[in-house]
């Protein structure tokens, strides 16, 4: 797990603080500079490291490629081109002739290479060309291919002699066009028979049809149809109006009968209805029976209701009532009568409708046949015109045949090549330099396959699923670690780590946290040149900066910083501070030619790992802190011993510098795993000897060993110097 590690607080103490032991990545870097580490990566990774295969085999194949141009026999190419087209040719495309020299549409420039091709006309060719200079049959075969998008068409000779190459060429194309013109001759002459055969079948044809289609017409009775066609249509749209008319008659008569039924008892509201229609006397009735059934209550006050007065009052009204019953009656009988009237009427129109209808479809049926036969009339004379035009268009064309009013003919005439076409010197030393380095890099990559190096620090980066900062390089220096703190500020080693020292900066790893330790996966990868080199770069930037010998196994920061330090150090060391012997302070040693502080190691402890885990070093490192801006711990490898975690869960960020061309992929997976199982993240990466080919002259050689005997037993042995060639990688 990847943590950015938080401002360390000097008053409390180190091991009390966050113990996260990542940082934050550098900046976002460009696409451009991206694709430009691929690029050093994949030199690094297949030509940096077997740059010897390539110019070996540039070499080889190019003294192969020298060889075979010295062993092959000069060719020589000439091109004629025609231009190819059925444009002039059309008058003896003649149905049942297949014309080959005549094809349709796109195939026909095709089907003339074709012919350029046949034996017959190549044979005929090369009789021709029999007597030249060099003998015609070493020719090759004619390559013929069409010019893109055009009508032209290059006909190719290769042959040792440029002379026989063009003469042949030449040739053939003119055997071609000689072979055209006549058999184009032989065809107008067969073709105008055939066309006088098909012009007469084709007139028996067309009177037969003409015959036939006056018949048809007599038998039908069609003379006008047109005419016809439209009186039917008017007589149809007017019956149509009428039965329109009907039907809306016979709703109105409907619904009155409807409405008389209703109200059948109210005289007075059927009198709109029924006056109309002849009822006269219902309206007379109706006030009749109104004023007497006035004088009714009179008569009452006078006598009883068994009075013969009352009861012969009462016997008119009924009379009275009876007689609008009847002319009711009288009434609906006339509706009645009109509505069938009005019913047979809409029957008859829609009967009508019916017979001009069929009479309408009748027509269409019968003018759709007349007009087939009439187009076919109209085809068949058509063709017979077109015959006779055609019989007539071949007859002008025999008449001036010349080769020149043909759409085939010479562009331009092949001429001797003056330089050879085969074999080309360029071309076969540039693809003999391909191939070369395409073996070169098939080989790299297979010994790459079988490698188990690490090349580059995108290697160890990816192990740790490329989530880990890569501060910076450390090229490979032919210089001993003691020259290399000496130097003077501007030299190439201090640029490198001035470098790492900005990266740090800027990924804000030394603010957040004023310890680093710097440490390896093995021995022999150069952490304490790093780490003293890093401090010394820290103190130029006038930041107070402590360096720690905290390797208690196998110190070596004091051999490296001996040509720095009095006679008499070493004696007193972290050792006794851990267990609590002296003070920090005193065993801190003043550099002043690398304007830093140095804390060696000490006496080499029986027992170094119990000796971190105490109490010591929360104390010592909340120390450091107090005093100095930066403090810079040398340790022990991560998968030799345990001291360096024991550090790291203390708070203090790792930074792993990793040798390349030394330690393996095998080893940096082992690592990561080891990481994960404590729960320990590093804070970054630093790569050693980067960017340096294989079979440098110098380098710095290493020695680091391990030995445990009965109890406690160390044996190390640890420098730089001056090598001639890299360590087997």
């Amino acid at each position: 797990m990847a943590n950015t590690f938080p401002s360390p607080n000097p008053s409390q103490p180190l091991s009390q603080q966050p113990t996260s032991s990542a940082t934050a990545l550098p900046p976002t870097v460009p696409e451009e500079d991206n694709f430009m580490r691929l690029l050093l990566g994949y030199y690094n990774t297949y030509v940096r490291q077997y740059f010897w295969l390539y110019p070996t085999a540039i070499l080889l194949f190019a003294a192969a490629a020298f060889i075979y141009l010295r062993t092959q026999v000069p060719l020589y190419r000439s091109t004629c081109q025609l231009h190819v087209s059925n444009a002039d040719l059309r008058v003896t495309e003649l149905r049942g002739i297949v014309d080959p020299y005549n094809a349709a549409g796109a195939s026909f420039i095709n089907t003339q290479i074709r012919l350029m091709q046949s034996p017959e006309i190549l044979n005929r060719a090369y009789e021709l060309t029999g007597g030249l200079e060099g003998d015609s049959s070493k020719c090759s075969e004619p390559e013929i291919a069409q010019v893109p998008n055009t009508t032209l068409v290059n006909l190719s000779i290769t042959s040792p002699y440029p002379e026989a190459a063009a003469k042949l060429a030449n040739t053939i194309a003119e055997v071609y066009m000689t072979s055209v013109l006549q058999r184009r001759v032989s065809i107008s002459i067969t073709g105008v028979d055939l066309l006088r055969d098909q012009l007469d079948d084709l007139q028996k044809s067309r009177d037969k049809a003409m015959a036939e289609l006056l018949k048809f017409k007599e038998q039908h009775g069609i003379f006008d149809l047109e005419q016809t066609y439209t009186t039917l249509l008017s007589q149809l749209t007017e019956l149509n109006k009428h039965c329109i008319e009907a039907e809306i008659q016979d709703v109105e008569l409907t619904a009155t009968l409807q409405t008389i039924e209703e109200h059948r008892a109210d005289a007075v509201i059927l009198m709109p209805f029924l006056l109309p229609e002849g009822a006269t006397n219902l309206g007379s009735l109706k006030s009749l029976y109104l004023s007497h059934e006035m004088r009714l209550p009179e008569l009452l006050t006078q006598y009883n209701e068994a009075h013969q007065a009352v009861q012969t009052h009462r016997k008119v009204g009924d009379m009275i009532i009876a007689a609008e019953e009847k002319e009711i009656d009288i009434s609906i009988q006339g509706l009645e009568l009109r509505r069938k009237r009005s019913q047979q009427r809409v029957i008859r129109l829609n009967a009508q409708i019916a017979e001009i209808r069929e009479r309408l479809n009748s027509l269409d049926r019968i003018g759709g046949d007349y007009k087939i036969r009439e187009a076919a009339c109209a085809a068949l004379d058509d063709t017979c015109r077109m015959l006779v035009n055609r019989i007539n268009e071949i007859k002008i064309a025999d008449a001036t045949t010349k080769i020149e009013n043909y759409a085939i003919f010479i562009v331009e005439p092949a001429i001797s090549a003056s330089q050879p076409f085969y074999p080309v010197p360029k071309k076969v030393f540039s693809t003999a330099l391909v191939l070369a380095l395409a073996l070169a890099g098939g080989i790299a990559f297979i010994l790459v396959s079988v490698n188990n190096k690490v090349t580059h620090i995108e290697m160890v980066s990816a192990q740790f699923g490329n989530t880990l900062a890569n501060f910076g390089s450390v090229p490979l220096f032919t210089e001993d670690g003691h020259q290399l703190l000496k130097s003077s500020g501007e030299d190439p080693i201090d640029e490198a780590f001035r470098d790492i020292r900005t990266s740090l900066n800027l990924s804000a790893l030394t603010r957040s946290s004023r310890v680093l330790a710097i440490s390896s996966a093995t021995p022999s990868e150069g952490k304490t040149f790093i780490a003293a080199n890093l401090a010394r770069s820290f103190a130029r930037d006038k930041k107070r900066t402590l360096l720690i010998d905290m390797d208690l196994r196998k110190p070596r920061l004091h051999k490296l910083l001996q040509d720095f330090l009095p006679p008499d150090s070493g004696k007193r060391g972290i050792s006794n501070v851990l267990v609590g012997d002296c003070a920090l302070s005193d065993i801190v040693i003043p550099i002043k030619e690398l304007g830093l502080d140095a804390a060696l190691a000490g006496p080499i402890p029986p027992n170094p790992n119990e000796l971190l885990g105490g109490g010591g070093l929360k104390k010592l490192l909340k120390d450091a802190q107090e005093k100095y801006d930066l403090v810079i711990i040398d340790t022990a490898p991560l998968l030799v011993v345990s001291d360096t975690l024991i550090i790291a869960s203390h708070g203090v960020p790792i930074i792993l510098a990793t040798r390349l061309y030394t330690v393996t992929k095998p080893i940096i997976r082992h690592l990561s795993e080891r990481l994960k199982q404590v729960n320990i993240s590093l804070a970054g990466l630093i790569a050693n000897n980067a960017d340096v080919p294989k079979n440098a002259y110098y380098s710095y050689k290493d020695g680091y060993g391990y030995g445990y005997g009965h109890g406690h037993g160390y044996g190390y042995g640890y420098g730089y110097g001056k090598t001639k060639e890299r360590q087997k990688r």
